[in-house]
Order: C-alpha cells, then sequence, then structure tokens
C-alpha cells in the first residue's frame, strides 16, 4: 500500500479502538493477545446482532475486524453500510474471491501474531489518510500555506513560539486582529507538530448551538472524529455556544466524548488551538464564556501582532504573495514584484496581511502597479480634501493661508494628461511645504523614495 501520510507510530497505534466480532473463542483470543497493549480499546462480540442498528455504538471504533463465520452474508453488509471507519476481514481461503473482500484487508487462517498487528496497523494508517483527504476535500477551494513570512523581530519571535509550541499536546489560544494569519499560526503548528491526523477548521460564529453539537459529534464525518490523531482548529472561538463548551470541557479533561445517546463513550485524540480576535478574556469578564474552559484552552497563548508593528515584514511578504497570487490566478509574475515601498512607514494597514494580499490581486486584475496605483488614489483623495498642520505663535491672530490645490479656478484644466496633472500636484505641494519632501510626501500618500523617484522621471 502506498502510504499517502506519516506511518503510525507505536504511540499514536494506541489510541485507536477496536471492536472484534467473532464467534470462535480460539480466535478471539488470538486478537485480544495479538492486540492487547497496542490500542487504548479492545471489545469482542460473538454476534453482529447487538451492533446492526446502533451507529452510536458504532460509533466508539475506529477498526472493526470480522470473522466473516461469525454472520452472513446481509448483516455484514448492513454494518458496512453505516460504518464509516476501517474493516479488518477474517477469510477462510474459498473466500477470497467474494466481493466483500473486495477493496479491504484481510487475513486468512492460520494467522500470527504479527500478521494480526501488521494487518490492524495497515487499515489503521488507511483511516487517518481518509479523514485527512476528507478534509481537504472538504476546503478544497482555499488554497493553504504553512510558511511564515517575515524577518521582522516580531515575526522571528513568533516563528520561535511555533517551533515551541508544536512538539507539546496542549492546547493553543491565538489572539490578534482580523487578517493577521491565526489560521497560518495554527497550521504552522499542526504541520510542525507531526501529527497524523489532519488539520481540521470550526468557523464557531457559523454554529448554532444545535448545529453544533449535531455536527461535531455525527460519527466520523463529523469534524471532531475527522480530526481524530490531528488538530481541529476553533476560529472565532469567542462565538463557542454552551453547548459546544460543555463538550469541550468533557474532551479536554478526559479526552473522551459522550455518545449523543449518553449511554456510552469514545476515546478521542484530537489537539486543540483557538483563535479569537476581540479577546477570549473579554468574553469570559462579560460572563458569555466559560472561565474554566478558557483556562483550559489557553494553557499556551500567542499573540500575532498587526502589520502596523511589523512593517519590515513587508521587503518579504509583498513579493512572496505576488508571487502565490500569480501562481493561483495563472498570470505572469510582473516586473513590479519588489516594489514594496509604498507607503511604507506612514500607512498603518488596517486589514492587515489580508489588506496587503487583495491590493496586490487587484493591481494585478488592472495590470498596474501599486506604486501607481496607489499613488492614482490618494491623487483622488487630496483633490476632494486637504489636511494642513498649522503652528500658532504667541500672537492671537491665525495667519491667513491658501488651501493646497484651491485657486480662483477649481481643478486642472481638463486638457491636460493625467502625468502632467501629477508633476503640476507634487510641484505645488512641495512648494506648500517649501521644499520639505518628507513633509510633502506625508501630504501626498507616499513615501519618500517614491517621490525622489517622480522627481527623478
Amino acid at each position: 500500500m502506498t502510504t499517502l501520510v506519516k506511518p503510525l507510530t507505536e504511540r499514536q497505534y494506541q489510541t485507536f479502538s477496536v471492536l472484534v466480532i467473532s464467534h470462535q473463542t480460539e480466535t478471539q483470543m488470538q486478537l485480544q493477545q495479538a492486540l492487547s497493549g497496542h490500542v487504548s480499546r479492545l471489545d469482542t462480540v460473538t454476534t453482529p446482532e447487538s451492533m446492526m442498528h446502533s451507529s452510536q455504538l458504532l460509533a466508539l471504533y475506529d477498526l472493526i475486524i470480522f470473522d466473516t463465520r461469525a454472520c452472513q452474508q446481509h448483516e455484514l453488509n448492513h454494518i458496512v453500510s453505516f460504518f464509516e471507519g476501517e474493516i479488518l476481514l477474517i477469510l477462510s481461503e474459498n473466500e477470497l474471491k467474494s466481493e466483500i473482500v473486495q477493496g479491504r484487508y484481510y487475513l486468512l487462517y492460520p494467522m500470527t501474531d504479527h500478521q494480526i498487528q501488521q494487518a490492524a496497523k495497515c487499515a489503521l494508517q488507511r483511516l487517518i489518510e481518509t479523514q485527512k483527504y476528507t478534509a481537504l476535500a472538504q476546503d478544497l477551494q482555499k488554497y493553504h500555506q504553512t510558511t511564515i513570512v517575515g524577518a521582522s523581530e516580531k515575526t522571528k519571535q513568533l516563528k520561535q513560539q511555533i517551533k515551541q509550541y508544536a512538539s507539546s499536546k496542549a492546547p493553543v489560544l491565538i489572539e490578534g486582529e482580523a487578517g493577521t494569519g491565526k489560521e497560518l499560526a495554527a497550521r504552522a503548528i499542526h504541520e510542525a507538530s507531526g501529527r497524523v491526523g489532519p488539520f481540521v477548521v470550526v468557523n464557531c460564529s457559523k454554529l448554532s448551538s444545535d448545529s453544533a453539537t449535531a455536527e461535531l459529534l455525527c460519527n466520523h464525518g463529523g469534524s471532531l472524529r475527522l480530526a481524530n490523531h490531528g488538530t481541529l482548529f476553533l476560529d472565532g472561538a469567542e462565538n463557542i455556544s454552551a453547548d459546544f463548551q460543555h463538550i469541550l470541557v468533557q474532551l479536554l479533561e478526559g479526552r473522551t466524548i459522550q455518545s449523543v445517546s449518553g449511554n456510552s463513550s469514545y476515546l478521542i485524540d484530537v489537539r486543540l488551538i483557538s483563535a479569537s480576535t476581540k479577546g477570549m478574556l473579554n468574553a469570559v469578564m462579560e460572563n458569555t464564556f466559560s472561565r474554566e474552559l478558557y483556562e483550559r484552552l489557553s494553557v499556551l497563548k500567542m499573540n500575532i501582532s498587526p502589520l502596523r508593528e511589523r512593517p519590515a515584514d513587508l521587503r518579504e511578504l509583498f513579493p512572496y504573495l505576488t508571487g502565490r497570487l500569480c501562481n493561483k490566478l495563472s498570470l505572469p509574475v510582473p516586473e513590479w514584484q519588489n516594489e514594496y515601498d509604498f507607503e511604507q512607514g506612514t500607512y498603518e494597514w488596517p486589514g492587515n496581511i489580508r489588506e496587503v494580499r487583495n491590493l496586490i490581486e487587484r493591481c494585478l486584475l488592472l495590470n498596474k502597479s501599486p506604486n501607481d496605483y496607489w499613488q492614482e488614489y490618494m491623487l483622488q483623495q487630496s483633490r476632494h480634501a486637504s489636511k494642513v498642520v498649522i503652528a500658532v505663535s504667541h500672537h492671537s491672530e491665525i495667519p491667513e493661508f491658501q488651501t493646497i490645490g484651491t485657486s480662483s479656478r477649481r481643478g486642472y484644466p481638463s486638457d491636460w494628461s493625467l502625468r502632467e496633472t501629477e508633476k503640476a500636484h507634487i510641484q505645488q505641494v512641495v512648494d506648500f511645504f517649501d521644499g520639505n519632501k518628507s513633509a510633502a510626501a506625508r501630504q501626498l500618500g507616499i513615501s519618500r523614495k517614491t517621490l525622489d523617484r517622480k522627481y527623478k522621471e
């Protein structure tokens, strides 16, 4: 078999639960002997009758080892129809050509303990692969990255935190403004952790109390079961409903989840990473979030700084995002890929990295460099409003002044080209500030470097 995800370690193998269906006492004993200590739970029943009409009971298990001598064909088909885990068959040689064998792992009599262990491992490995690629299929339209780009001190500290947190199983709480890359950091932690299961995202703000519980507990198709042996990312964790909070406390306490009926529970191996934009402690203070759950989710904490506090990251971030977007949009890489100087040091990027990405995508589609796009935009803004700083001396009268861009004739001649208009406006602003190009650049909404380049042109 071709392994599509990392092979299971012995310790990871021990987190699965197995059900044996066989009426042969000797077979039951051999399977118990071979798998005891290798899985977290191993139960046996003599016939499938007690399991045939209970999807809740079957949901307790990741693997069913099925002795075909213990049941009729229709009984096996019935269980297969609603069990979403893996099935390992025990066959006699005359059953090898049966339809039930197709696509399934199997064992033949007589079998050794080593053969049982290897077959079980292969079946569980495929279960993890199925979960992982189901998660990828659900999120197919999003092209994810796990690379943290930037060389500022704050970004270096973030990368170091990711390395430190990855080796732990403790829950992580990531806080930061919208667009700073909280999900990106969570994915980076998951990738560096070596967990064999998938990274599954749950948008807490889109789940009502009832739907959240049902969605997370529906057998192997639910987000919680899908994330088994992987990572569950709770986006917008401050919006978690009361019912959902209770489930998570139960999960964090005993690594178990109660069945829908409440009569049984099953073990689950999921690492929780939560993200909040508003700040979880505020929700606790407002009594909308359980303090107990907050303390459990925030064993490890991470705060991602906004882009305005790490503008040096634009030097690497801008060409990196340009290259990714060109690949996504099937466009050639533009010559302006490394023009990252626009508004550097003056604009605060309230939308953070998301705003940078949106600007680059807009420029790619318009076939216009960000410097030119930004300059035209700011030129339009300056026509509607001007900002003037006045220093008032000890005199009681405020000196008269003429607002930038105003005269007896409003605007520039209609027959001027955009280049002529731009040149005249830049010169007018520089003259107004008595040749102080730094002040003029701030007024124009461009960097000093861009202003110097415009002068050379």
